[in-house]
């Protein structure tokens, strides 16, 4: 089994997949090695991203709370209780032009936000807020705005999500920590982009990560951790390169990754999925 990430690993910088790393996929797959996107993406958002590649049954999403197929079966589904939602909630108050609500639904309701109208302009585009992302801008069909962010919960989400300049995350993070020891526990999950100074902290349920799914999913298929290659670059992928029996680290990942010791590959932009893969698996 082949589990990769997507975006900084087999999405380059301009989010494509290469044909070399195309390539390299076809021919894994036609060997019989299955291939599994594990990424921090919802499934909304993964799912157009690998929909050329060859994977054989599921991609993990939403760092390991869902595992779903490329037609919808549910394999896995981890929604964060409502309680831990409302003290996440209740303790980023201040944050709200950062703050996300995600459901696993269809359409508008997906993605939810609190109302411009209710923020302070200044300080949103001083903190370049949520609602001014591009990002958002271009998936309009999956927001719902709400005077407050608590008004939103009607039931259990599959996550919270922060986006913003690295030093907001790394305080919303801090904050989160005190909370979360306090009080009902979550987990969270940091990916950073230093060279974009952006960072997305996703807060999703206390035993939810990408090595817990692909542990999940690796038993349902009957394949051992030591016949699993994992290749990622950040620091949402620690678990599920600990887990694999053999992990690659991407060219550009975080040093924390680099740090651990593992087989480094080229970066996202010079195909490094392919180097990994043709010089471990085809080899």
């Amino acid at each position: 089994m082949l589990a990769v990430d997507l975006d900084g690993t087999l999405l380059n910088s301009a989010k494509q997949i290469s044909a070399e790393d195309f390539q390299a996929l076809q021919e894994a797959f036609r060997q019989g090695i299955e291939i599994v996107p594990v990424t921090g993406r919802n499934y909304s958002f993964a799912l157009p991203a690998v929909t050329a590649i060859p994977f054989h049954r599921s991609l993990i999403t939403t760092n390991g709370a869902l595992i779903r197929s490329s037609v919808g079966e549910t394999y896995l589904r981890c929604l964060l209780p409502v309680e831990s939602a409302r003290q996440i909630l209740d303790s980023t108050a201040e944050f709200r032009e950062h703050t996300i609500v995600v459901y696993d639904q269809q359409g508008a309701g997906h993605l939810r936000i609190q109302s411009s109208a209710t923020l302070d302009p200044a300080l949103a585009t001083a903190r370049r807020g949520v609602a001014h992302s591009t990002w958002l801008q271009k998936n309009q069909q999956f927001v719902e705005h709400y005077n407050s962010l608590t008004d939103a919960l009607d039931g259990d989400p599959l996550e919270i999500l922060f986006t913003g300049p690295m030093d907001v995350i790394r305080t919303i993070e801090e904050r989160l920590e005190t909370a979360s020891n306090n009080g009902t526990p979550f987990r969270m999950l940091r990916t950073e982009y230093p060279e974009r100074d952006f960072a997305l902290l996703d807060t999703i349920r206390a035993d939810c990560s990408k090595g817990a799914a692909l542990a999940h999913w690796s038993h349902l298929r009957g394949i051992q951790a030591d016949e699993i290659m994992a290749i990622g670059d950040n620091y949402n992928d620690l678990e599920m390169l600990q887990f694999a029996g053999f992990p690659i680290v991407m060219g550009n990942a975080d040093d924390c990754l680099k740090a651990q010791g593992w087989p480094v590959t080229l970066d996202c932009d010079s195909s490094g999925v392919a180097h990994a893969i043709r010089k471990y698996v085809l080899s």
